[in-house]
């Protein structure tokens, strides 16, 4: 008779949805869990089959990568985000799409096992805190990947992502067509490759559309990636610097939420006196009535891109070139944002 999961978690007493968790790769369940279960497993000769389609349809992989947490989280972006991927999976016929988590500095060998027994036709990885060694791993898998939200110029995988320096610069494009010349950057400290591409847009536009000299490094306020975060540091940085920009251009709206709590909390008005622009669209209900002017990233649509570029390698059963689909926030003017006060 086949070992059953109840035969694994009896043996190694913990329950039945333990050891599905453990399989499916899900949050929830200790290193130390997960490795006793994978070892009763292996001496029992158990062997997950995964959740395939009864009906042998394609079935895909959304796998989330988390590096440390401080930007992947649930938050409203990244449920848009896995909407679009789950909206165009099932859309395009495929069988289901599983959705699982690899954590950099867990077991990467227990990891990839798990993901393995998915038996999966293709994975979509949400890389927005993905390093060059996670990449290395899940190519182990041996199955087609498209990335989501990030790349990498020295491997060849497909991509979708936000075409933040495009983005970054339209933003200041914005602020400098409201009449600012005297902006300054809210620059995340944690360095994604997002906020990084961001702050070359900020810096390019600045020079090009303001001064060619212009002195970007004066004007940065480096910054936490939450709203907390940000109006804390921003504080500390208001304490200490006398001169305060008209207007500024912010990594995401979470750092632009912080940003204005701390510049009305210290006497500044938004838009009147200090103006400011944030990044990616989503709900903040943190600023009240005051609508936040900031750049929409279409999420649910790069979510759908990525499922779309999948299936096309799928069915060529080949990928014939690397593809990277980059995507241009659009300007959504709120009431964040107005024509600096005269000298």
């Amino acid at each position: 008779m086949a070992v059953t999961a109840r035969d694994v978690a009896r043996a190694a007493g913990v329950s039945p949805a333990t050891v599905s968790l453990v399989f499916r790769n899900k949050p929830g369940v200790g290193t130390r869990t997960r490795e006793h279960v994978f070892a009763v497993a292996e001496e029992l000769g158990y062997e997950y089959q995964g959740t395939a389609s009864p009906d042998n349809r394609h079935a895909l992989q959304l796998v989330v990568y988390k590096s440390h947490g401080k930007v992947v989280g649930e938050t409203a972006f990244f449920e848009e985000l896995i909407h679009g991927v789950q909206s165009a999976t099932y859309a395009r016929g495929f069988g289901q799409l599983l959705i699982s988590y690899f954590y950099e500095g867990e077991n990467n060998t227990e990891q990839l096992r798990a993901l393995r027994s998915s038996k999966c036709d293709g994975i979509i990885l949400l890389a927005t805190e993905l390093n060059a060694p996670g990449v290395r791993a899940i190519r182990r898998l041996g199955v087609p990947v498209v990335l989501l939200d990030s790349w990498f110029p020295t491997k060849d995988l497909d991509a979708v992502i936000i075409d933040n320096q495009g983005g970054a610069f339209n933003a200041v494009d914005h602020l400098v067509a409201a009449g600012h010349r005297d902006i300054g950057y809210l620059h995340s400290k944690v360095r994604i490759r997002n906020f990084l591409e961001r702050a070359d847009g900020f810096r390019q536009a600045c020079q090009l559309l303001v001064d060619r000299h212009y002195d970007c490094a004066a004007r940065t306020v480096e910054v936490g990636a939450s709203a907390s975060e940000a109006y804390a540091d921003m504080v500390a940085w208001l304490n200490g610097n006398p001169h305060v920009p008209t207007a500024f251009f912010a990594d995401n709206d979470l750092i632009a939420v912080g940003a204005i709590g701390a510049l009305v909390e210290a006497g500044y008005r938004v838009p009147q006196d200090v103006s400011v622009i944030g990044f990616d669209n989503v709900p903040t209900v943190e600023l009240g009535a005051l609508g936040l002017t900031t750049m929409d990233v279409p999420k649910t649509r790069l979510g759908a891109l990525a499922v779309e570029r999948l299936a096309k390698i799928i069915g060529q059963g080949t990928r014939t070139e690397t593809v990277r689909i980059s995507v241009l926030p659009t300007v959504v003017s709120r009431d964040s944002v107005a024509p600096p006060r005269p000298e």
